[in-house]
């Protein structure tokens, strides 16, 4: 074995411990700058990572905007376009109860279920529905009493939609049952005027969205005064002149009985139950019109109207002459005018032989 020089042992002892340290701390210095770096790198890559996530999540949630802003606006256009097609067709209607059967059919936009109800004289009946869980032509015969049906009065007096409960006392137990299966449902009530009258109502329920079917009747109301067919309408083929006698039904009578049935030389009091008259001829042919079309085309197609809705046609008369023509010995068969002038378009033979003419 070789021995070192004792001074030799002593330099390798010091020098050997130096080395160690240097090189422990180039250790550390390079595992800490490797360390760092790889912080530094991984933090660049997840910050790159992060920002292209959020990139493509902004892009991804840009074009589900714009996707939903386009759906949106084809969707609003849709409905635009839907309305703006129904208000042609109201501007375009020729009768009272093709604006309101019109009115009826094209509200199915926005709401489930409606109804259409004809008010006249404190009473509201029910022309036609769609959507009720209860056929209400069939099973409502009878009119409503406005002072029975809280809604349906507030909103045929104020002129203003309503939205009440589908309860009894609010519109009354018949059309509760048939527009709320449950009961308790919402109902939207709108006005249809003419004149500063609300000569109609439209009942809507179900997923109603109100300002579409606001307006709708608003124009129906407006066409509905361009007939001039309301109680209040003053225009000479409706309220007779002075020279002009009222239309005799009964038979012939001699001059000086037709100047006693002027308009003129009627009382107030005639002068109002004849309007009254003109106005439920009106709505009452109006009615079945709008409740019995598909009768009533069937009867003009065969010729035989009268046959084809006897029962509303009996029924009408008969009600007529105890209200009107039971009254006054100057009143006017204005329901067989109406009969005549809406349903068999001025031609007789439409309505079949057996129709029995003006009530005497």
């Amino acid at each position: 074995m070789v021995t070192l020089p004792y001074h030799e042992d002593r330099m390798h002892d010091g020098i050997a411990p130096g080395w160690r340290q240097t090189l422990d701390r180039h250790h550390e210095n390079l595992v800490g700058d490797l360390t760092a770096q790889m912080e530094a790198e991984i933090g660049s890559s997840v910050g790159r990572a992060v920002a292209e996530a959020r990139m493509h999540a902004a892009d991804e949630l840009r074009l589900v905007v714009l996707e939903e802003r386009a759906r949106a606006n084809e969707s609003r256009r849709q409905l635009s376009e839907s309305l703006n097609q129904t208000l042609r067709r109201i501007r375009q209607t020729s009768a009272e109860h093709e604006t309101l059967q019109l009115l009826l059919e094209d509200s199915a936009l926005w709401s489930q279920r409606a109804v259409v109800l004809l008010v006249e004289d404190r009473q509201a009946r029910v022309a036609s529905s769609r959507g009720a869980f209860v056929p209400l032509e069939e099973e409502d015969a009878d009119p409503i009493a406005l002072s029975d049906a809280a809604a349906i009065a507030a909103c045929v007096e104020s002129r203003d939609p309503v939205v009440a409960l589908a309860a009894p006392g609010e519109v009354s137990p018949v059309l509760a049952s048939a527009l709320s299966a449950a009961g308790g449902d919402k109902v939207y009530l709108f006005p249809v005027t003419a004149r500063q009258n609300t000569v109609a109502v439209l009942v809507a329920c179900g997923d109603v969205t109100p300002a579409p079917i606001e307006l709708l009747c608003e124009v129906a109301g407006m066409k509905l005064e361009s007939y001039a067919v309301t109680a209040v309408d003053a225009a000479p083929d409706v309220r007779p002149t002075e020279n002009t006698p009222l239309v005799q039904i009964a038979g012939p009578k001699t001059e000086a009985e037709n100047k006693a049935t002027t308009w003129t030389r009627l009382t107030p009091e005639e002068q109002a139950l004849h309007l009254r008259a003109q106005r439920t001829a009106r709505v009452r042919v109006a009615q079945m019109r709008i409740s019995d079309s598909e009768a009533l085309r069937s009867g003009i197609r065969t010729g035989d109207i009268y046959s084809t809705l006897r029962p509303a046609i009996d029924a009408a008369r008969e009600e007529y002459r105890r209200a009107y023509i039971s009254q006054t010995p100057t009143m006017v068969d204005y329901l067989h005018l109406e009969i005549m002038r809406s349903l068999a378009h001025d031609d007789s033979r439409l309505l079949g032989k057996d129709y029995p003419g003006p009530i005497a």
